[in-house]
């Protein structure tokens, strides 16, 4: 099979997967709600100030993780199905909910400036005890010390601090 055959599978395995999230009632198809939806979780609501993908803003109020039902975004190095687990409360996955739940530009410094932010979540939600301890680390408070939570690019991440 050729490079741009797998290209085009994997773009149609990825678009079926993004039509089924989007599709919320299961139907097969797109109504205007499911669509402005998508559009919002995508490019943001201007109405209220959030930004999705195309947003480079910086730090708005955070939502508590359990402000409302949500399906959060796949992030590399953390299981899909424990993200949209709720009643799966290790500081991992407590903290990757966290990240969903503010608005960060994408750059690292305005994530690390935002990690505050990151930690008043995470203490609404089982750890009291958790700092900020670093540019791009958090002591969550559960005995494991200080967490590596942002790679060199701004990315999310999880890892002890080294």
């Amino acid at each position: 099979m050729s490079t741009s055959s797998n290209n085009i599978d994997s773009i149609s395995v990825l678009a079926s997967a993004i039509f089924k999230r989007v599709d919320t009632n299961s139907d097969g198809k797109l109504d205007g709600t499911e669509f402005q939806s998508f559009l919002q979780n995508l490019i943001g609501d201007i109405g209220n100030g959030t930004h999705g993908l195309g947003g480079q803003v910086s730090a708005l109020a955070p939502r508590p993780v359990s402000a409302e039902s949500r399906t959060y975004q796949p992030m590399i190095g953390f299981d899909y199905a424990k993200l949209n687990d709720l009643s799966h409360t290790t500081p991992k996955y407590v903290f990757a909910r966290a990240t969903q739940n503010v608005s960060l530009a994408w750059d690292r410094a305005s994530r690390s400036d935002g990690l505050q932010q990151i930690v008043d979540i995470v203490k609404q939600n089982g750890y009291p005890d958790a700092k900020v301890t670093g540019k791009d680390s958090i002591d969550f408070g559960d005995g494991n010390g200080d967490i590596d939570v942002l790679t060199s690019n701004g990315q999310w991440w999880w890892g002890p601090k080294s």
